[in-house]
């Protein structure tokens, strides 16, 4: 609010010999005269008034104030005609019939100056909302602008200017999504550079990063218009070929290999002939279940390639395609099989081991597999078990299943009981599943559980006989859930249980085959979750009748 107020008196149309406006000095208002309309338009220039108090208007005119040039947002106080009903005017107005007193005068100029710093304060507010919402607008582009290079810099590669690893995840998962649904086509190379850290080695990493980038640019031009390139790892690069067969990817995978031998990576005096492995896969042809299976499948493909001499292009297929004979069951053949498949991570290991077992079992490993894990999950995190811990026995059911199958895959679903003969082959399966894990130093968390999951809670299990805590947790855990899992499916010699007899053999086993703290952690989650067809209550009564029998069972 102003602290000195202003008022303009127009004496030209103003009774002043009746109309004091002492009073008003007196109030705190500071009063300035003007006659002529120039001179009141040069006054309204000069200062910010609160109030122009005015005689009557021109009857002439429909606006009768126009030719003083009052400014439309300071009130007028009107002196001499009490209705103005007959002239229009923008800005507020009052008026009075005669002269007022001069208390009367006071209070209306009070009043109109407070309408007239009100108004101000609202226009001056409309001004800042304004300014801010346009600097808000602009901070907003901004940072969308910001976001969008973020975005570029998060999706791509580095050295190459590929797309990365993160973003293939999110692509494949879009593009393998709305193709399954449509049934159309989409095909995935991944390559491998031959021998490329012995370049490294000898050549340098600089040259090494040349290598990359020159190869980086080959492979986005060879699979244009169709492809997207990434860089997958190191040496490694993936592109996706949408409404691409089999047959063409092939042709195209084998021109740019063919065109690596044709044309070396010449820098400076520097003059490499550089080949490639390269693992194909069809989304049409060889029906992934999931992207992760998609991008393993490649992997084996590739994996194949290189077991196979490098320099070629190879194409998914399936173990049952070729399957091994008799000798070939044996473990030697098997670790040397490993030994080819399992050059990368132990995530490429686990997952390429179940590719394989799939190929050989079917799909029922894989369905058991998939609840057994779903079910350790489960019972890990009702434990408050780490996710690394959880992840180290979900990785041991898959190695177990899956070389399980591999091995053993007639015992397994052999029709009947098993002979004393079989029966010792698969006691002494812990043992071997130890020795081919022995292999590969980064499946030592692992190697505990799988040595000792056919342990019993009372001691009467293989292959050392372990009792009660004296087995890993691990191995209690992967028996129980095991079980479960197995409980529910139909076997070769035997049909699935209801829903109430598996609650009936989780009870009745406790302290027996299984560590009775975890069966009451499984009848809680079974609960919780529903995962089997029973009322709640049932569960219950089990659960209240295994802590009565084991009133002190823990970890």
């Amino acid at each position: 609010m102003n602290l000195l107020r202003k008022i303009l008196v127009v004496r030209s149309n103003l009774d002043s010999e009746n109309l004091d406006c002492q009073p008003l000095t007196d109030r705190g208002f500071q009063l300035f005269e003007a006659a002529t309309p120039p001179d009141i338009r040069l006054q309204c220039k000069q200062h910010d008034f609160d109030l122009i108090i005015t005689g009557p208007p021109d009857k002439e005119s429909e606006n009768g104030f126009s030719r003083y040039g009052y400014p439309e947002n300071v009130p007028l106080l009107c002196i001499g005609q009490e209705k103005l009903n007959n002239f229009s005017m923008p800005g507020f107005i009052s008026s009075f019939a005669t002269p007022p007193e001069a208390h009367e005068l006071c209070r209306q100029a009070e009043y109109l100056s407070l309408i007239c710093n009100l108004n101000r304060q609202k226009v001056s507010h409309h001004k800042k909302a304004h300014h801010l919402s346009k600097k808000l607008e602009q901070q907003q582009q901004s940072m969308k602008q910001h976001q969008e290079f973020l975005d570029v810099l998060a999706s791509r590669d580095g050295l190459t200017g590929l797309f990365n690893r993160r973003h293939l995840n999110k692509v494949l998962l879009d593009e393998f999504e709305q193709r399954s649904k449509r049934h159309q086509e989409l095909c995935l190379l991944i390559t491998d550079l031959d021998y490329f850290n012995e370049l490294n080695k000898t050549s340098g990493r600089s040259y090494g990063d040349f290598v990359l980038n020159d190869f980086a640019a080959r492979l986005t031009i060879n699979t244009q218009p169709e492809g997207i390139c990434f860089r997958f790892s190191g040496e490694a690069f993936v592109a996706l070929l949408p409404n691409v067969a089999l047959l063409d990817a092939i042709t195209i995978a084998e021109k740019i290999r063919t065109h690596l031998i044709e044309k070396p990576f010449i820098r400076g005096v520097e003059e490499r002939l550089i080949t490639i492995s390269v693992g194909i896969v069809s989304l049409l042809d060889h029906r992934p279940d999931d992207p992760d299976e998609f991008i393993t499948m490649a992997e084996r493909a590739l994996f194949l390639a290189k077991s196979e001499g490098r320099d070629r292009v190879v194409a998914y297929r399936p173990v049952a395609e070729n399957p091994p004979n008799a000798s070939h069951q044996s473990i030697v053949f098997l670790k040397e099989t490993l030994t080819k498949i399992f050059e990368r991570t132990r995530t490429s290991a686990v997952s390429s081991l179940q590719l394989l077992a799939k190929d050989i079992a079917g799909e029922k490993n894989k369905h058991h597999i998939r609840n057994v894990k779903t079910y350790v999950e489960l019972l890990g995190q009702h434990m408050n078990l780490a996710d690394p811990i959880i992840q180290t026995f979900k990785n041991a059911f898959t190695l177990h299943s899956s070389i399980r199958f591999l091995l053993h895959n007639e015992m397994i679903n052999k029709v009947g009981k098993f002979s004393p003969g079989d029966r010792q082959i698969m006691n002494d399966f812990p043992y071997k599943i130890n020795e081919i894990t022995q292999l590969f130093d980064y499946f030592s968390n692992e190697r505990d559980v799988l040595l000792h999951h056919g342990e019993r809670y009372d001691g009467s299990g293989y292959p050392e006989g372990l009792k009660g805590a004296e087995i890993p947790l691990g191995a209690r855990i992967f028996g129980i859930v095991d079980a479960l899992a197995a409980m529910g499916v139909d076997r070769p010699h035997r049909k699935r249980l209801e829903p109430t007899e598996i609650i009936e053999e989780l009870t009745n086993e406790a302290g027996k085959q299984f560590d009775p703290y975890l069966v009451i952690k499984i009848l809680e989650i079974i609960k919780a979750h529903q995962l089997l067809e029973i009322d709640a209550d049932s569960i219950d009564v089990s659960i209240e009748k295994t802590h009565n029998s084991f009133p002190d069972c823990s970890l």
